[in-house]
């Protein structure tokens, strides 16, 4: 039997931080996986490309040594091995008012302290500290597999292996300088590294805090050297759940307590994933505040969830099989509208194209990718890009100058995120409730008008009595 819960308003409060930022354009992220493929820029409006689904990690641009000079035959900065092409991604994010996230990581073959040349330390050249890893890259998808990429590169110590991060850390200032050097301004947002927990990405029984720490400082240190004004967000932390994965509290505990060697410059802002359910959200961003403002390299730092859409093993369908867009809807919803309430800085979605996991474009029309996309472009749009387009237009502008709150009813809560827009002429309240298969009814105050839902329809609330609420949010607005 479904639960009827009737809640008049919320008073457990739920955000952390004071969240009294305006939600602007560069709130709003995509990631794009086949882009050098063959496929059109998105026709939705966003602000920041990412470039992990874009082929370009370090071990796709850099086949040999190359040094600071970006002219020099090692680096590819067009079509790659691999496909990638980070030239046409930088210009035309760049024509298309577009800034770019440029993520750095995937150690190269012939950089790692482990790469497949390695037989064990010190075999067959001193660079090598072990073995070859072969723990990194994607375990689905060998193409993206580089052996030892998730190592250090042999020249962060003095003594290779050793874990110090005193050595020249020449190879990795060399690659960043090069990339700085042919872009510019072109490049906005620099990320350290990619999920950094993640034994995929850096295998933490190798890659110290120390030399996460010393490759940051370069990194900005690289960065800051070409473009002042760029921001440097640190090396991003997860929940990651691949086995051998560092732990999230521990691994960005001593992360932070490493980058405090270099000062309270030494990063711009706090780089994390999200990846977990929309309301729990709430939980991981308290924690990791706590722990950021515990030390001074990260204290009061601004925070970036810089890849996010429902857990892999998630798979957010009907009883039937069939993809649940509805599901999918209240989700990638509830999961802005936190986010941009609890003073994320930027949300970016996992992404454009990834059918069946998370998309809003599909090159065939299939399921219910039926709308043809726009400008005459090919592909079909998706359900989820119109529930983007309207959730972002409700977010852009808004200022969330009080917490979020629930009120816990039966098998969920009511949440409720208050917020106005235009100098506080405006009032809204977000409102839904997280029960699985129940429904809330909720009451709201007299001042409260319209109710307005993410499929585009209306409700007059003067003439309707208590709405029935559930996962997917509903904006209500005062007169």
């Amino acid at each position: 039997m479904k639960a009827a819960l009737v809640v008049c308003f919320l008073s457990v409060c739920l955000c952390y931080q004071p969240c009294s930022a305006q939600i602007q354009e560069s709130f709003f992220g995509l990631h794009q996986n086949k882009y050098t493929k063959g496929e059109p820029w998105p026709t939705v409006p966003f602000a920041i490309r990412r470039s992990v689904s874009d082929i370009v990690a370090w071990s796709d641009l850099e086949g040999c040594p190359g040094g600071p000079d970006p002219n020099d035959p090692c680096y590819h900065w067009g079509t790659n091995l691999k496909g990638g092409n980070l030239d046409k991604v930088v210009n035309d994010s760049y024509a298309h008012g577009v800034d770019v996230m440029f993520t750095v990581y995937s150690v190269p073959d012939w950089a790692s302290t482990r790469g497949s040349r390695c037989r064990g330390a010190g075999n067959p050249d001193k660079n090598c500290a072990g073995p070859p890893d072969d723990e990194c890259g994607s375990h689905k998808h060998k193409r993206l597999q580089v052996i030892g990429s998730c190592d250090p590169p042999y020249d962060v110590d003095a003594v290779v292996g050793s874990g110090e991060g005193d050595g020249s850390d020449k190879l990795f200032k060399d690659f960043v300088t090069a990339v700085a050097t042919r872009y510019g301004k072109k490049i906005k947002y620099w990320e350290m590294w990619n999920e950094a927990p993640n034994i995929r990405f850096a295998n933490p029984d190798h890659f110290t805090f120390k030399q996460f720490a010393r490759m940051t400082k370069d990194f900005r240190d690289a960065v800051k050297r070409v473009n002042p004004d760029a921001i440097v967000l640190g090396a991003n932390t997860c929940y990651c759940t691949p086995p051998g994965s560092a732990q999230f509290q521990s691994w960005t505990e001593g992360y932070f307590t490493a980058l405090d060697k270099y000062g309270p410059s030494v990063v711009d802002a706090v780089s994390y994933h999200g990846y977990w359910h929309p309301e729990k959200i709430v939980e991981l961003v308290r924690v990791l505040r706590e722990i950021a403002d515990k030390h001074p390299s990260t204290r009061g730092k601004p925070f970036y969830d810089t890849e996010d859409a429902w857990p892999g093993r998630l798979s957010l369908r009907t009883a039937s099989g069939a993809l649940d867009w509805d599901a999918q809807a209240a989700w990638f919803a509830r999961s802005m509208i936190l986010r941009a309430a609890e003073g994320t800085k930027a949300y970016i979605f996992f992404g454009w194209d990834l059918y069946p996991k998370a998309n809003m474009w599909s090159r065939e029309k299939i399921d219910a990718c039926t709308i043809p996309n726009r400008d005459g472009q090919p592909g079909y749009l998706c359900p989820l890009a119109s529930i983007y387009e309207r959730a972002r237009t409700w977010l852009l502008g808004a200022v969330f100058d009080k917490s979020c709150t629930a009120q816990r009813q039966a098998g969920g809560r009511v949440w409720g995120c208050d917020f106005t827009k235009s100098d506080g002429s405006y009032h809204g309240r977000f409102v839904w409730y997280d029960g699985r298969g129940d429904k809330a009814t909720y009451t709201p105050e007299r001042q409260y008008v319209i109710a307005r839902n993410l499929d585009g329809s209306t409700t007059d609330l003067k003439t309707k009595g208590p709405l029935s609420l559930g996962q997917t949010p509903v904006l209500l607005e005062m007169k």
